[in-house]
């Protein structure tokens, strides 16, 4: 079951999360504490977590000094800087890095052979599976099921599930009271979407209380 489940854990960098940041997504603060609890219990738990991260550079095509807000955005997230960090509780399992240039698959299967791991994938887009090594993470570690949360929900949220979905025989959850969108479009209309892609919308409790009883 520990290895069959993975949680996956959506953008939750500071410029985002806090209402200082770059690319405020607006109450994302109030989801930081169901955060760390979704990533305690996992990392505690024996299960495995996947992150993705904006890791940004000023020639990228999303950072414009003037951002429409659907294509493009201001300057956040820059590679190495305080904005790009995650914010709250990340365990003490070591973290290890797929990077946004082509991997070896030897490489990456090194990276997910192990009992548990957690891994923060980086990216240049809002669409984690623009990474050219993330469909092959994905492949190599065949989860059963995905648990999946964080921002935004209208935008990366919603591309890791739609990549998630074109892999067969995964079982997708999103924990709706652990992520926040940016409101381009109303919120249940996203959840509407993502339901008829085959995702459950659920809660952390309802999560937690299935993987305990196993």
């Amino acid at each position: 079951m520990k290895k069959d489940t993975v949680f996956w854990d959506v953008d939750t960098q500071f410029d985002f999360m806090r209402p200082e940041g770059k690319l405020y997504v607006a109450g994302a603060e109030e989801i930081i504490e169901k955060v760390r609890q979704v990533r305690k219990f996992a990392l505690e738990n024996g299960f495995s977590v996947i992150a993705d991260i904006d890791w940004h550079s000023t020639d990228d095509n999303e950072i414009s000094e003037t951002p429409d807000f659907k294509q493009t955005f201001p300057p956040h997230c820059m590679a190495g800087s305080a904005g790009g960090e995650r914010v709250g509780y990340l365990g003490e399992l070591p973290i290890e890095y797929v990077e946004i240039d082509p991997m070896a698959e030897d490489a990456v299967r090194k990276l997910i052979d192990k009992d548990q791991f957690h891994i923060v994938v980086r990216k240049r887009s809002v669409d984690v599976f623009e990474n050219p090594n993330t469909d092959m993470l994905v492949h190599l570690v065949s989860p059963k099921a995905v648990v999946v949360f964080g921002v935004a929900l209208d935008f990366c949220v919603y591309y890791v599930l739609r990549g998630l979905a074109k892999h067969a025989d995964i079982k997708l959850s999103l924990l709706k009271d652990a992520v926040k969108g940016l409101q381009t479009r109303p919120e249940q209309d996203v959840f509407n979407e993502l339901e008829h892609m085959g995702v459950e919308i659920t809660e952390f409790s309802d999560i937690k209380r299935h993987l305990q009883c196993g």
